[in-house]
């Protein structure tokens, strides 16, 4: 039996992908830099892009320097945001954006996952869009409809002055389209826009960590992305409760969801079969690309994702010796 020397020096435990770094220093760049991607969506019509990934300078700083120090970047972030401002943004930004993204990066530190983590960090988007569609659901109601308006103002049909008149009466025809379905399926559309705040931080946290400190990832996870068959009774459901006029607006929303979820199935499937193909990473990616740029991809992953759940396409891409496994 040998004995371990009281010289012996003791290794440190390694940590992956860690910089030292001055702790104040990172708390006020990282709060600063997620109030700066915040700033367009309050000055500009599409400055929301930005905002979707306002939170991810304070997620790394969580998973870099800890809870404590995050919290700290947040709280400074909103400081920032509600001086400069206004609380009711910066209260918005604390609730849809740093705290579903706070929730992302505490489930990869307890080593939940990301998936997890985003399982959370949308439970708690869908629980706030929830409430605010209850207590204050005609002014979000407004707010979708004021936005449809825009594409029939003056000021944008001054923009199709070029344009034949019967394309212009076809546009105005759509415009007024959508502002019906708008008035009714305007619940569906705030979750949905949720899940993407949700999708949009996930992806760009998964593409750095995989980049600069993979040891945070558990493999493809989003690949296999596989709701439970209920869902599909759910879907089933909505669409007879549709032939019943009093149920019809909720059905709507509630089929306009599982549409979503199903389409999100979809492109895990095919990003599935992306990633196996024979050739260089970008070629995978352009595929995965041309799926989304088709004009039918909502429809027709909506659709793979449905069936999905019944057939597991992604079995035929395994070895039999491995399914047998």
């Amino acid at each position: 039996m040998t004995e371990t020397s009281p010289e012996a020096p003791v290794s440190a435990p390694a940590r992956t992908g860690v910089v030292a770094e001055p702790r104040a220093l990172g708390i006020l760049v990282a709060g600063g830099f997620s109030a700066l991607l915040f700033v367009p969506w309050l000055l500009v019509p599409g400055g929301f892009i930005t905002a979707l990934v306002s939170p991810l300078p304070i997620v790394l700083l969580r998973l870099r320097a800890g809870l404590a120090f995050s919290l700290l970047a947040a709280a400074f972030s909103v400081a920032l945001l509600a001086g400069v401002f206004d609380p009711a943004p910066a209260l918005r930004y604390l609730c849809l954006l740093v705290a579903p993204g706070l929730l992302i990066a505490e489930a990869m530190a307890r080593g939940r996952g990301l998936l997890r983590g985003c399982a959370w960090a949308f439970s708690l988007i869908s629980l706030q869009m929830s409430l605010a569609l209850v207590f204050v659901g005609d002014a979000l109601s407004t707010r979708v409809i004021d936005s449809v308006e825009v594409l029939r103002s003056p000021e944008f049909m001054k923009g199709l002055e070029s344009w034949p008149a019967e394309q212009v009466a076809e546009w105005t025809s759509q415009v007024a389209e959508l502002r019906a379905v708008m008035e009714i399926v305007y619940p569906a559309v705030y979750i949905i826009f949720g899940a993407l705040i949700v999708l949009a931080n996930a992806a760009l946290l998964r593409a750095y960590l995989q980049r600069r400190d993979p040891g945070w990832l558990e493999g493809d996870e989003f690949e296999g992305i596989r709701w439970p068959s209920f869902l599909s009774l759910a879907f089933v459901l909505a669409g007879a409760a549709v032939a019943l006029p009093a149920a019809r607006p909720a059905a709507y929303n509630v089929l306009l969801v599982l549409a979503f979820f199903f389409a999100l199935q979809g492109l895990a499937v095919a990003a599935f079969y992306a990633h196996r193909l024979a050739g260089p990473p970008f070629l995978r990616a352009a595929v995965v690309v041309l799926v989304l740029v088709n004009p039918w991809a909502h429809y027709i992953l909506a659709l793979l994702g449905l069936f999905d759940i019944f057939f597991n396409f992604r079995k035929w891409a395994i070895p039999p010796e491995a399914r047998e496994g």
